[in-house]
């Protein structure tokens, strides 16, 4: 099956409007058609300019990121590529300032735990968040651990 040029179309759901065909997907209605005279004949209907086509759009080229920037940024791939993670070293971190019950080192070596399987299910791609995810689970085991003796030295 070959799809139509981009262009403007009937609109498949109206047919007394214009659409835009981009050649994959309909786009932006078209607004009322202006006239448009020229000379002094009969005006003829202008179509508003095309929204640009994907193979039309800008490529910003950068330069590749130092310091910094780079760290930032691969943190924030981290985060977004495991989450879980992350979300295990903060809990891990916070166990070490207020740790009632040992939940929150339980949750950041739960956590931990979590971020470490979706790390190996993302394999292959740069950024997996496995030391992130790893750390959690250790910080969270010290911080359980610290909580531990310090309650048995409590109730002994």
């Amino acid at each position: 099956m070959t799809l139509p040029v981009a262009g403007w179309y009937d609109d498949p759901q109206d047919a007394t409007r214009l659409r835009w065909w981009d050649g994959v997907r309909w786009g932006a209605v078209a607004p009322e058609p202006k006239p448009v005279v020229q000379g002094a004949t009969v005006p003829t209907w202008e179509l508003p300019s095309r929204p640009p086509a994907p193979s039309e759009y800008r490529v910003v080229h950068e330069e590749p990121l130092r310091g910094r920037k780079a760290r930032v940024a691969h943190d924030r791939a981290t985060r977004a590529a495991n989450p879980f993670g992350y979300a295990g070293l903060v809990l891990a971190l916070v166990a070490f300032i207020f740790n009632l019950l040992a939940i929150p080192s339980i949750l950041g070596v739960v956590f931990g735990a979590i971020g470490l399987a979706r790390a190996s299910q993302l394999t292959g791609q740069r950024v997996t968040g496995f030391g992130v995810s790893i750390a959690a689970i250790v910080l969270g085991l010290i911080a359980g651990g610290f909580f531990f003796v310090r309650a048995a030295t409590l109730l002994s």
